[in-house]
Formats: structure tokens, C-alpha cells, sequence
């Protein structure tokens, strides 16, 4: 597992150093601090260099140049493909900012004639839209003729979780790749999707015992991890009845871990059919409102949650110490499919964007009426804590 996690981090890194080698970070000649919005004045300068030293320093500022993002995605289009890159990599760290450039970097890794198409599929990564359309065009990048556009596009369909099932068979295409960087990338990027790749298996175990020697302890770690997903199962079980006070029970499912030490808690809530109403949650964001039963609805089983991706705990909400539960209502339908995805109640700082990823990407087995599946609506709450 860490020889994957190793290359993709070298992956991203060399793609990231790249665009910076022989630039130092720009100084200010009046000898005064620039604040963030007369940076992002600056990225409209008449002067490239005067662009460019902008770009340079809000890139440097990271999360803090999160108020210049608009600013930051009209960059992407500059004259010079230095200004741009420079403005791709700064929107790929400033948290859910970020995502609105996705359009145009989406745009842009299909445009054959864009000088930064590398670095566009490599910062949709980082962005990790759940769109379908960055996917798709990211899944066109795999066909490219261009090797490093290939690894690149690779390297974030990884990235993206539930959002890159379609990816998973262009990613087995890729692990026989003529490159040897597009091979690597492509077995890694099957292990960082873990159970969700799990249809590439049977090629991921010949490649254990392949001729390649390079790919066989890649390919193993991706065996592993992906096996490690599927034997690991998240289970939900139903509420007691409404007469139980609606607040949590102190009891219920362990937390899940999520990426960067934060916990995310998926409590025990009832389901209930889709054809039933559903009204926006009037509680608090540290409770779950149970739903009302339905009339008639026989025996019944609940859904049983198997997987789901982490959700992560932004820079933004560690800057600024957010902590709490995000609430989101998800559509667990008939055909083992996730429906409909809203917040009920939030938290910001890009922490419902991420809840929602997660609840997104939620493999289950569906809820049954008298041994028949229906579709039902459940309430899922995910606690962030900075740690």
C-alpha cells in the first residue's frame, strides 16, 4: 500500500514542481505586505510580469488566497500559460473556492491545443468534483497520445472516488500501457479507488505475477487495499420507535476515520419509502429528526450500509476551527444506485461539500419490503472534529 501512496504523492509533486522550477517567490519593491484583493487586482494588470508576480505570491499564500478564486479562475484563460499555471495550482489548495474552476479546467484538459492541459487533469484531481463531465473528460485524456496527459489523467481518476466507476476500465486499460510511468500510475490509481475497483481484480492479479517486475509490487499493493475495502463493511440498523427522543443515540455505530484525523459518524436513523414527503430538518445540526412510519409497509428490512468514502476536513475549517455535524438527506434507491443527495443542515468551510462526496459514494444493499427492495430516504450525519 505505501509503494502506491508513494507514487501517486511523487506524481503530484512532480507535476506541481514542474510549473516553478527556477522561479523564486515574488518580493514586494515598496517594501509593504500586498493584501489578497490587490493581488487579485493585479491578475488583470496590463503587465505579464506584474500578472505573474501576483499569481506567484497568491500561489505561495495557499488556503489565504481563498477571496481572490474568482479572480483566479478568469486567470486560467491568460495570454501567458505561465499566469494560468500559476493560477491552476493556487485554486487546487484554497478549498471549496477551488471547485468553481472546475467548468474550465474541465474545458480545458479537452482543448488539444492548451499548453496546460497536464496540469488541468492533475488539479481536477486535487479538486475532486463529483460532476460527470470533469470525469468523462478526464477518461478522453486516457486515450490521448500524449504520455504525460495520460499518467496525469490517470493519476486523478484515482482521485475521485465513487465519482470514477466509468474510469475503472480505462484505468485497466492503461496497466498495459506503452509508457511506463502511464502503467504505474494506472495500477496505483486502482488502489487509491480501493473497493470501488473492484471489477479490475482479476487484472490486477495477473499483474502480481506479470512479467513486469515494476508493476507486480504496485499491482499487489492495489490487490490488497482493494480487498481490504470490500472485507470491511459498514452496517446501519434502524431507530427505536418515534416515541424515542430524536436526538442521536450515544451508542450508536463506531466513527469512521476520516482522512486527516477528523471523525465522521453515520448514526442509526430510520429509513422510510421514497414516495413518503420530505421536509427539510428543523433540529439542530447535532441531531437527526427520525422519520415518521409509513403506513402498511409489512416486513421490512432496513439499508445496510457496506462502503463509503472518507470525508476529509478541509484547510479551510482547520484554519478556522470548525467543528461539528453536517446533516445530509440521501436517496437510497431500489437498484442499489444513490439518488438524490441535499443538505439539511450545515456547516461550511467546503464541509457539506465533502459530507456530500461522501454520501455520494455510499455502496448499500437495499432496503426490502417483504422481500422485494424499495427505494428509501435516510438522514446521515457525518461529525467533524479538528484534531
Amino acid at each position: 500500500m505505501l509503494c502506491f501512496m508513494a507514487l501517486t504523492l511523487a506524481g503530484w509533486l512532480t507535476l506541481a514542481g514542474a510549473s516553478v522550477q527556477g522561479q523564486s517567490p515574488p518580493g514586494n519593491t515598496a517594501g509593504n505586505r500586498l493584501t489578497v484583493p490587490q493581488l487579485a487586482a493585479q491578475l488583470s494588470d496590463a503587465d505579464v510580469e506584474t500578472r505573474l508576480r501576483a499569481a506567484l505570491t497568491l500561489r505561495k499564500l495557499g488556503p489565504a488566497a481563498a477571496p481572490a478564486a474568482a479572480e483566479l479562475v478568469k486567470a486560467l484563460r491568460d495570454e501567458d500559460p505561465r499566469v494560468a499555471e500559476q493560477a491552476m495550482w493556487t485554486l487546487a489548495f484554497i478549498g471549496s473556492p477551488g471547485l468553481a474552476a472546475v467548468p474550465t479546467l474541465t474545458a480545458m484538459v479537452r482543448d488539444v491545443d492548451e499548453p496546460n492541459r497536464v496540469t488541468a487533469a492533475a488539479v481536477l484531481g486535487l479538486l475532486k468534483p463529483s460532476q460527470a463531465e470533469p470525469v468523462a473528460a478526464l477518461i478522453e485524456a486516457t486515450r490521448s497520445s500524449d504520455a504525460e496527459l495520460r499518467r496525469a489523467a490517470a493519476l486523478a481518476l484515482g482521485a475521485l472516488g465513487a465519482s470514477a466507476l466509468s474510469g475503472v476500465t480505462p484505468l485497466v486499460r492503461l496497466t498495459t500501457d506503452q509508457s511506463r510511468d502511464v502503467r504505474q500510475a494506472a495500477v496505483t490509481a486502482l488502489g487509491r479507488l480501493g473497493g470501488y475497483a473492484a471489477p479490475a481484480l482479476p487484472a490486477l492479479r495477473a499483474l502480481t505475477t506479470g512479467d513486469d517486475p515494476d508493476l507486480r509490487p504496485l499491482a499487489a499493493a492495489a490487490v490488497q487495499r482493494i480487498e481490504s475495502d470490500l472485507a470491511r463493511p459498514v452496517r446501519t440498523e434502524p431507530t427505536p420507535p418515534a416515541t424515542t427522543p430524536p436526538s442521536a443515540p450515544a451508542d450508536g455505530p463506531p466513527p469512521v476515520q476520516a482522512a486527516n484525523g477528523s471523525q465522521a459518524d453515520v448514526p442509526q436513523t430510520r429509513s422510510r419509502p421514497a414516495a413518503s414527503r420530505m421536509e427539510p430538518s428543523r433540529t439542530a445540526p447535532s441531531r437527526t429528526e427520525p422519520s415518521e412510519p409509513s403506513a402498511g409497509t409489512g416486513n421490512r428490512t432496513g439499508v445496510v450500509l457496506l462502503s463509503q468514502d472518507k470525508p476529509r476536513y478541509t484547510r479551510e475549517a482547520a484554519m478556522r476551527n470548525v467543528t461539528g455535524v453536517v446533516v445530509v438527506r440521501v436517496e437510497f434507491r431500489a437498484d442499489g444506485r444513490i439518488g438524490n443527495v441535499e443538505l439539511v443542515s450545515g456547516l461550511g468551510s467546503g464541509l457539506d461539500e465533502e459530507a456530500m462526496r461522501a454520501a455520494r459514494s455510499i455502496r448499500f444493499t437495499p432496503a426490502q419490503e417483504n422481500g422485494q427492495p424499495v427505494t428509501t430516504t435516510m438522514d446521515i450525519r457525518y461529525r467533524f472534529v479538528n484534531q
